[in-house]
């Protein structure tokens, strides 16, 4: 029987330090305009939408949309900038990499934009470890939806896997349901827990600073 590592990319595999209010503040800065609040609610409603059509960066749409909300700026420079700042405030908790490297095959599964995810990746020294990256503009679909997993999967050598995410809604609950052994990094399963089998996680991790202690525990 071969394994199969399974990971989610953000807020598991990579943290964030500030998180979004900063990153977006830190735009802004470079911008030279102030981060007024409209415009930074405005940036996730319009990065979902924008990245919905898979026709254009989200980035780009969550620009447009805080330019909409008030915020004085060109979108396409306003998205490089965040990119920027999103990857200047990206972190991997110590362990991490090490325990890529002692895992084979390892796939990651996101519903991130793929050029930005890829850039991550490689700028946290991630990538050499990962056998497979599969983004939600890759196959045009997003977790839970099967098109990641199947797309993940079918690219891993292996007979079993084992998704390791945040999210129950979009990593613990589909992979469950198609039959793999789940860990969920982070409480968000103490809000679900007896309301669903397929939400429960085989093993919970606490925090992405624990990953490295994942090997004794499957």
């Amino acid at each position: 029987m071969t394994l199969g590592y399974v990971f989610d990319l953000d807020e598991t595999l990579v943290t964030y330090d500030p998180g979004r209010p900063g990153i977006f503040e830190a735009a802004c800065t470079r911008m030279g305009v102030d981060p007024i609040e409209a415009a930074q609610e405005a940036i996730g409603p319009g990065y979902v939408e924008t990245f919905k059509t898979f026709e254009e960066s989200p980035y780009i749409g969550a620009a447009r949309a805080a330019r909409e909300a008030g915020l004085e700026i060109d979108p396409r420079t306003f998205a490089d900038y965040y990119i920027e700042a999103e990857l200047a405030a990206s972190n991997v908790p110590d362990g991490t990499g090490a325990l890529l490297s002692e895992l084979s095959p390892v796939g990651v599964v996101t519903n991130g934009y793929g050029p930005v995810q890829r850039r991550k990746l490689a700028a946290m020294g991630l990538d050499e470890h990962v056998d497979t990256l599969v983004c939600a503009d890759d196959v045009k679909g997003f977790k839970p939806d099967d098109a990641p997993f199947d797309a993940v999967t079918s690219a891993l050598d292996a007979s079993e896997y084992v998704m390791i995410g945040d999210s129950v809604e979009y990593d613990i609950r589909p992979a469950n349901e198609r039959g793999y052994r789940t860990v969920l990094v982070g409480d968000e399963v103490a809000d679900v827990a007896g309301t669903d089998p397929d939400s429960i996680p085989d093993i919970e991790i606490s925090d992405p600073s624990e990953l490295a202690t994942l090997p004794g525990r499957l």
